[in-house]
């Protein structure tokens, strides 16, 4: 049954050229920006009801609070459920193929931004009815947020369907304390014959992973251990492993299938190449062969699993830690006496990108307050609110004000900003070509990419097999579902 969430009595009672063509070098961090005081008076009083992402103590704090301020600036009542990532994309997905209504804005996991375009207002369209300004107004605003978010919320042909609220790219987190610990570092190099240092190559993992992995009573930075560690923390439950493997496929040069265009730049049809299905094959193997080095809790378990792992000191390294978990795992050094976290690029340098972004409904009952209210989420006051809480915020704006290069704000929000923005700069000359953001059936996929990639790690079918399966599988979703051709090489 829906539940609805009342606020102060029911909260008041594209890309770049072709999307935005912005660049980011020299952002403004001063001078006026859209904030709440800048909404027009709204003629639709109608009360919209919103979905929000459950399950990340600073949205579900700062969302309410924000949706109050909106209710009190513009007289209209806003209603709110949250719901948690697993129940998003078949929730959302009834909602609006039946064209219910039920929500107004859409909280849109960005792979599933083509799939749902059709049901959603293109906020260029909007803007021309409500912007003071026009379109002019948006695109300025729109310059705050980084090329390759714009990108996600867009679909592939840079329409601008939604405006980004957080971000959750990945990064390798390591124990930096004991990364540059010199006994820790000596014993690596005598063993290994090279320096410790965040991992680049699968190698240089395969060989933390088996270094940090030990027994109680070993020593970890000269001290005895009182129980079993870790060398790694890997999601392999059935809920997101597929990321971790598109940053192990796109890291070594590959795709879950290749778009090709025609002369004009567009998609004529997807491909799932022989040089694809090896680099996933070798992905799964690579996978399978750290996990000698989790924990066997690893293989039920996602980012709830590792990252308290990490923060009570039992696994040193996460390959794949999401951006946005950035504040939890870094609460190690309050946990662990000297312990430190630091963030580096994943192997290969393409981290898994992506965001939830906001959207309004075409069955919306008033697009108008919808529209500014997803507006008012994305807002440099907004974003830098949700960034200093500890979420990763998505406007340029706010990852790179020099203030939190300061020691006072590093662990607060500089390291957090600092990843970003180099996961941004990594990314933004591929994330055009990458499935998640140009098929329709991209949703379906992710979700089968899932069950088939657990149950390869689990060992339930073998890497050869699950390449196959992957294969079939997408090519048989993306002409179900999609609408364009796509075929693989023998």
């Amino acid at each position: 049954m829906k539940q609805r969430k009342s606020l102060a009595k029911t909260v008041m009672g594209i890309a770049m050229a072709g999307l935005l063509a912005v660049t980011f070098t020299g952002v403004s961090f001063a001078g006026e920006k859209f904030g709440l005081k800048d909404i027009p008076t709204i003629k639709n009083k109608t009360p919209i009801h919103i979905s929000v992402f459950g399950g990340l103590a600073v949205a579900e704090k700062l969302m309410p609070i924000h949706m109050k301020a909106f209710s009190e600036k513009t007289g209209v009542p806003v209603t709110y459920e949250t719901l948690i990532m697993s129940s998003i994309y078949p929730k959302m997905n009834v909602e609006l193929l039946a064209g219910t209504g039920a929500y107004d804005a859409i909280i849109v996991e960005a792979s599933t931004t083509n799939e749902w375009a059709m049901y959603l207002w293109p906020l260029k369209e909007l803007a021309k009815k409500y912007e003071p300004g026009g379109v002019a107004a948006l695109d300025e605003y729109m310059a705050g947020f980084d090329q390759t978010m714009v990108r996600t919320c867009s679909d592939r042909k840079g329409v601008l369907y939604g405006v980004p609220y957080w971000n959750y790219q990945q990064f390798t987190a390591y124990r930096q304390d004991v990364f540059e610990n010199p006994t820790e570092m000596a014993d690596f190099k005598k063993k290994y014959g090279y320096d410790l240092a965040a991992p680049k190559t699968r190698q240089q993992l395969y060989d933390q992973g088996e270094f940090f992995t030990r027994n109680k009573g070993d020593l970890l930075k000269g001290e005895p251990l009182k129980e079993n560690i870790y060398g790694l923390g890997l999601m392999a439950g059935r809920f997101e492993i597929n990321d971790e493997f598109s940053s192990l496929v796109w890291g070594a040069g590959g795709h879950w299938a290749n778009v090709v265009r025609d002369k004009n730049g567009d998609p004529k049809e997807l491909v799932i190449t022989k040089k694809d299905k090896q680099i996933l094959k070798d992905a799964i193997i690579y996978y399978k062969s750290l996990l000698k080095f989790a924990s066997p809790g690893c293989l039920t378990g996602h980012w709830d699993f590792t990252t308290p792992q990490f923060v009570e000191g039992k696994c040193m390294i996460i390959p794949f830690l999401y951006a946005s978990l950035d504040s939890w795992t870094g609460s190690v050094k309050d946990k662990i006496p000297g312990a430190k976290m630091a963030l580096s690029l994943p192997l290969g340098g393409q981290p898994y990108i992506g965001n939830f972004h906001t959207a309004v409904a075409k069955a919306s009952k008033n697009p108008e307050a919808t529209y500014w209210l997803i507006k008012y989420f994305g807002s440099f006051d907004c974003q830098t609110e949700i960034h200093e809480g500890g979420l990763s915020a998505v406007r340029r704006d706010v990852l790179d004000n020099p203030k939190y290069k300061s020691p006072d704000w590093w662990e607060i929000a500089g390291r957090r900003g600092e990843a970003n923005s180099a996961g941004f700069k990594a990314q933004q000359p591929y994330v055009n070509d990458y499935l998640h953001f140009n098929s329709v059936a991209m949703g379906k996929i992710y979700e089968m990419q899932i069950v088939e990639l657990h149950e390869a790690a689990i060992g339930k079918v073998t890497p050869d097999e699950a390449v196959e399966r992957i294969t079939e599988q997408t090519i048989k979703l993306e002409k179900k579902f999609g609408d364009l051709p796509i075929r693989e090489e023998k």
